[in-house]
C-alpha cells in the first residue's frame, strides 16, 4: 500500500512545482474526462479481469483516479505543442505513451501489478494512444478557455 501512497504524493508534488496553475479552468474538463474513463476501464476489469494491482484492493483504484490520472492529463495538455502538426503530434504522442507504459513497467515489475488472460503490455501501450486521443479531442472541443470569465 505504501507504494501507491508514496507514487501519489510524488505525483502531486510534481503537479504543484510544474503546473501552470492559470490554465485549470482550461484543463480540469479533460481531467475529469479522464477520471471518468479511468472509473469506466476500472469497472470493465473488475468484471473481465485483465489487468489487477496488487494487493488488490480499492486504495490504488482510488489513488490512481484521483492521483496519477489527472496529473498526467493536466500535463498531457499542458504541454501540448503550439502548433499541431501531424509530425509534432504523432513525436509527442510516442513521448506521452513511452511515459504511461514506463509507469504501467515499474508497476509490473515491483509486483504492485499484473495482467491477466490475454493482455499485455502491447494491448496497454496500444490503449494509451487511443485514450490520449481521446483526451486530446475531449480538450479540443470542451476547453474552457474559449468562455468569457
Amino acid at each position: 500500500m505504501s507504494f501507491f501512497i508514496i507514487r501519489f504524493v510524488i505525483v502531486w508534488t510534481f503537479w504543484v512545482f510544474f503546473a501552470d496553475k492559470k490554465r485549470w479552468r482550461e484543463i480540469a474538463p479533460a481531467c475529469v474526462f479522464a477520471g471518468y474513463m479511468a472509473g469506466i476501464a476500472d469497472g470493465i476489469v473488475e468484471h473481465y479481469k485483465l489487468w489487477a494491482f496488487i494487493p488488490v484492493s480499492i486504495i490504488p483504484d482510488l489513488l490512481d483516479n484521483i492521483g496519477i490520472y489527472p496529473v498526467v492529463t493536466y500535463f498531457f495538455i499542458q504541454w501540448l505543442p503550439k502548433q499541431c502538426t501531424l509530425g509534432r503530434m504523432f513525436s509527442y504522442w510516442f513521448v506521452w505513451t513511452t511515459l504511461t507504459i514506463g509507469i504501467e513497467l515499474l508497476h509490473l515489475k515491483t509486483g504492485h501489478m499484473e495482467h491477466y488472460m490475454w493482455w499485455s503490455i502491447y494491448h496497454s501501450y496500444t490503449a494509451d494512444w487511443i485514450l490520449l486521443w481521446m483526451i486530446y479531442q475531449f480538450h479540443k472541443i470542451f476547453r474552457l478557455e474559449k468562455l468569457n470569465y
